[in-house]
């Protein structure tokens, strides 16, 4: 069962003038929010086999409250999920990029980038929704039917596979 959760960073410091959106860090608000989403995936037993954050600070101080707070292994920087890579751009680049991920695997990044990989895997070329600050979404990779299931393992790669949208919870409903 292959399973992608994808949260996007906690609220962070407006940028100030003569500052890089890039060097925005989080603001209170914004670590509390990483600390519920953190206690949020313990206690709903979601349970990321790795990791993976945008290398910029509002991303990378989201994912070490989430792991230190759901008890994950650190999150790995990757540059794919930094803002504006345009990862969907190439079906064929995400394609690879998802077949290293493992079956169960936590993508914290950015706006719009999240909601354009989500709509991507979901088949459909324009964001179907907004993935509002520490929100928690969960799409997962489709079963075939056994009569189908030799049909559609040489025929569809990862990314052009099945995939449903289960849930999204925005961080201010999770207990």
């Amino acid at each position: 069962m292959t399973i992608l959760y994808f949260l996007r960073h906690a609220t962070a410091e407006v940028i100030r003038p003569g500052q890089l959106d890039i060097d925005r860090c989080l603001v209170d608000k914004g670590r509390q929010q990483a600390m519920r989403v953190g206690n949020f995936i313990l206690k709903q037993g979601v349970n990321p086999q790795r990791v993976f954050s945008s290398p910029y600070p509002r991303a990378i101080q989201t994912a070490a409250i989430v792991c230190e707070q759901a008890l994950l292994a650190p999150a790995e920087e990757v540059d794919w999920l930094a803002l504006d890579t345009r990862v969907t751009d190439s079906g064929a680049a995400l394609q690879g990029l998802l077949t290293q991920l493992p079956a169960q695997s936590l993508l914290i990044g950015h706006e719009p980038d999240l909601s354009l990989l989500i709509s991507h895997l979901l088949g459909v070329d324009m964001p179907i929704l907004k993935v509002r600050k520490a929100s928690l979404t969960c799409l997962r990779l489709a079963e075939p039917q056994q009569s189908q299931q030799l049909e559609l393992a040489a025929a569809a790669p990862i990314a052009q596979a099945c995939w449903r949208l289960q849930w999204s919870v925005p961080v201010k409903f999770m207990p």
